[in-house]
């Protein structure tokens, strides 16, 4: 995984601008980087799912979106404001894809 974004406010949304110069190391095997916390972990760990990071010193966080093959990409968010449209961002996909799957899992039953 070498992709990795910053998260910035934009409206009433949020956008994924490319941040070229890399994120904070990311440790294998699913481990907080240096300076910060895991908060919250989003998803089906076997479908799709984000580690929710918070700095620990300092606002805003980090986002590492996984599947089932591994990292996908990292979404650094500098602010408080960034890091809670983030969560709702990171929420709402990961909850979308299990909802997805879910749907064609039990295509063979009818309701």
């Amino acid at each position: 995984m070498n992709e990795y974004y910053v998260l910035e406010p934009e409206g009433a949304g949020l956008r994924f601008a490319p941040l070229p110069e890399g994120g904070p190391a990311l440790p294998e095997h699913g481990a907080p980087p240096a300076g910060y916390t895991l908060a919250a972990r989003l998803g089906d760990p076997e479908l799709l799912h984000c580690a929710a990071y918070r700095r620990a010193d300092g606002p805003g966080g980090l986002f590492v979106l996984h599947d089932g093959e591994g990292r996908l990409f990292a979404a650094l968010a500098e602010s408080n404001l960034a890091y809670g449209l983030g969560l709702a961002r990171m929420g709402r996909l990961t909850a979308y894809a299990r909802y997805g799957a879910d749907i064609f899992e039990d295509l063979d039953n009818d309701d």
